[in-house]
């Protein structure tokens, strides 16, 4: 484990903190990629992400917080502690106000940000594998099985490393996204097979997390899980299905 790179002066480098950083730069570069062969502009993409990775800390926060609402040191500025859902929920409200700012429909918007947002996962799950942060599974007599004795949640017992397991079946989803994207353009057809296959990841990984159950025999994560799936499946069968053309940018003028 390597929850931190060492210090600055009275700065501590954390690994996660460092981790998102990345997280949001390889994101913004895939995304003006994606935006420029959609034939808009580029540079939208650092304003994008800044409020998307604003909105999304912010929102995993305070979903952790009511998470956690009561126990001891979990309160609103003490420690670390984000919830992914929560930090999804964050960081759509900060897309669409930009979105609608630079008047980018929101259905361009969501495609556009589908793969970089795996991608982001992605590089944030491998920096959780760094903190030893607590997302760790249960136990297990796997070869591939490990502890995390010296992660910011400590534990000496052999457990499922579930940041590995995600970061690589993340990675296998933002490559389908990557190749997919100038096929599925309906809609908000994209982000709905986003929604099917970050869904689908994270309710089978819930099976070797550590993560009590809440409701019908699911933990909350794959319950949510379950309700992405829904909502995605039908906007990516729309676009299967030929849905309208994604609405191009109006030509600058001469």
């Amino acid at each position: 484990m390597l929850p931190s790179f060492g210090s600055i002066g009275p700065f501590t480098l954390y690994s996660f903190g460092l981790m998102a950083a990345l997280a949001i730069i390889v994101s913004g570069v895939f995304l003006a990629i994606d935006l420029r062969q959609r034939g808009y502009d580029p540079s939208s993409s650092l304003e994008i992400v800044f409020a998307g990775g604003i909105g999304g800390f912010i929102g995993a926060r305070l979903y952790y917080v009511a998470e956690h609402w009561g126990e001891p040191g979990q309160g609103l500025f003490s420690g670390s502690g984000l919830v992914w859902y929560g930090g999804v929920a964050g960081g759509v409200i900060g897309v669409i106000f930009i979105a609608t700012w630079k008047r980018i429909p929101l259905g361009v918007m969501a495609n556009a940000v589908a793969a970089p947002l795996a991608l982001a996962y992605v590089i944030g799950r491998i920096g959780c594998q760094l903190a030893g942060d607590g997302d760790y599974g249960s136990a297990t007599s796997l070869p591939w099985g490990m502890s995390y004795p010296d992660g910011m949640v400590p534990t000496t017992e052999i457990v499922h490393p579930t940041p590995v397991y995600e970061s690589i079946a993340m990675l296998v989803v933002f490559w389908v996204l990557w190749r997919f994207r100038g096929r599925l353009t309906a809609g908000w057809s994209l982000f709905g097979l986003y929604l099917v296959l970050a869904g689908v990841e994270r309710l089978l990984v819930e099976f070797v997390r550590a993560t009590p159950v809440t409701f019908a025999g699911m933990t909350t994560a794959q319950v949510i899980s379950v309700v992405l799936i829904l909502i995605g499946i039908p906007l990516v069968w729309r676009g299967i299905r030929g849905g309208s053309a994604e609405t191009r940018p109006p030509p600058a003028p001469a």
